[in-house]
């Protein structure tokens, strides 16, 4: 085994058995103890953080560094890190650092990586109404507060309000903000996209448990409104059905007796709800607004009309 790639084993042992001590990188590479320590210094040169505890329990470990060293991945990994990449897109500012750092990781890997890579690459996206995109300052700042339990203040097109962030979730390459107003029992979401700026406030806000599962709070505040129309229909199948068929950023399901549940959404068009719910193809019965009947009525007949 050349210099090179012994340090660039000793590498993958420090990240995957912190702690690993001297006589035990000797071992695994079979040189000298001395050689293992004189590699561990040859790689703090180049700029690795490894730190060193004494004792019998202790050992090496890659610690936090000032600049960012090269980072051994596998194949998966790099995969991985490539389809993150693809994304970063969705991220206002992020888009030609996402092309260089691709262009970069294409270029470095094993040759027998670069057809997977490729492939990864070679995807078709439809194209789609222009959207707003989440801003990179703000969604790092989101992200760091989120992480280290900060509040923020947040300010979007209406008046600055302060938050306690719990968390950041994506939906259709969308990202939104869980937190609780200051002073709210109450945990809202917020579309990143229309936040225009994030001030960390070094403090942290009172507020209530936050969700046990952020997403499923996404999903069910994007479903539910602020609409005009509140809508519920009564389904006559089992709850596990529907949500097969329903996304939930849409629709709540809610469970019912026996083979029954209900179906609640929001919605600004009554005409666009008759219609999804016939697309449904389920047997249902509105609970309300009464005036989706006449809708669905009209419909129907339309539909006899023209077929």
């Amino acid at each position: 085994m050349s210099t090179a790639s012994r340090r660039l084993e000793m590498l993958a042992l420090l990240q995957t058995h912190p702690g690993i001590s001297a006589p035990s990188l000797a071992a695994r590479l079979a040189v000298t103890e001395r050689t293992a320590r004189r590699d561990v210094a040859q790689l703090r040169e180049l700029g690795y953080r490894i730190d060193a505890e004494a004792g019998p329990a202790g050992g090496y470990r890659l610690a936090h560094g000032r600049t960012m060293p090269p980072l051994l991945l596998d194949a998966d990994e790099v995969a991985a890190v490539a389809l993150g990449l693809r994304t970063a897109v969705a991220v206002e500012g992020l888009e030609t650092a996402a092309v260089t750092a691709l262009a970069k990781l294409t270029q470095v890997v094993p040759s027998r990586w670069q057809t997977r890579l490729a492939a990864l690459a070679d995807v078709q996206t439809l194209p789609g109404p222009s959207r707003r995109r989440a801003g990179r300052d703000v969604l790092v700042a989101a992200a760091l507060a989120c992480r280290a339990g900060e509040a923020i203040r947040i300010r979007r097109h209406d008046k600055p309000v302060e938050v306690q962030p719990h968390r950041l979730v994506t939906v259709r390459r969308r990202w939104y903000l869980v937190a609780c107003p200051r002073g709210s029992a109450e945990w809202k979401v917020y579309a990143v996209d229309r936040i225009e700026h994030v001030q960390p406030l070094g403090t942290r806000f009172t507020a209530p448990e936050p969700p046990a599962d952020a997403a499923a709070l996404v999903a069910d505040t994007l479903a539910q409104g602020p609409w005009r129309h509140r809508v519920r229909v009564r389904v006559h199948t089992s709850a596990d059905l529907v949500s097969e068929l329903v996304d939930p950023t849409v629709a709540t399901v809610v469970e019912g007796d026996d083979d029954e549940c209900e179906l609640r959404f929001g919605t600004d068009d009554l005409d666009w709800a008759a219609r999804w719910l016939a697309y449904l193809n389920l047997d249902i019965d509105v609970i309300e607004p009464a005036s989706l009947n006449d809708r669905l009525r009209a419909f129907g007949n339309w539909l006899a009309e023209r077929h």
